[in-house]
C-alpha cells in the first residue's frame, strides 16, 4: 500500500507526513496538535518550541489515558447491563412458561368444573 504523503502546518512550521490514513484525517490530527500547542503558548509565554511540543504530548497522552480509562468504564458497565438484561430475559421466559402452565391448569380446572355441573344438573 502507498503512503499518502501529506502538507500539515504545527506552530507555523510546515511538514510532510507520509500516512497510510486518509489526507483529511492526517490533517484532523495536526490541527488538533496545532490548536492544544497555541492553547499551551497562551498560558506558557516562554516555552521554547520543543518544551511546547513536549507539553502538548503529555497533554494528549493524558487525554487518551483519561480516554480509555473512561472506555474500559463504559465496557464494563455495558457488560454488566448485557448480564442484568440476560438473566431478566431468563426471569421472563420462566414466568412466561409459569403462566403458560397456569394458564393450562385454569383451562383443565374450568373443564373439571363444567363437567361436575353437567353431572350435578343430571342428578336434578
Amino acid at each position: 500500500m502507498e503512503l499518502n504523503r501529506v502538507s500539515v502546518t504545527i506552530n507555523g512550521n510546515e511538514y510532510i507526513l507520509k500516512s497510510d490514513y486518509p489526507e483529511e484525517h492526517v490533517i484532523k490530527l495536526a490541527n488538533y496538535v496545532d490548536n492544544v500547542i497555541k492553547e499551551l503558548m497562551q498560558s506558557h509565554k516562554n516555552l521554547s518550541q520543543l518544551q511546547l511540543f513536549l507539553l502538548a504530548s503529555l497533554n494528549i497522552a493524558d487525554e487518551l489515558f483519561m480516554s480509555k480509562e473512561e472506555n474500559n468504564a463504559i465496557k464494563k458497565e455495558l457488560l454488566s447491563l448485557k448480564t442484568e438484561l440476560e438473566e431478566k430475559n431468563r426471569r421472563i421466559k420462566e414466568l412466561e412458561q409459569e403462566l403458560e402452565n397456569t394458564v393450562n391448569k385454569l383451562l383443565e380446572t374450568e373443564e373439571e368444573f363444567r363437567q361436575f355441573l353437567e353431572t350435578f344438573d343430571q342428578e336434578k
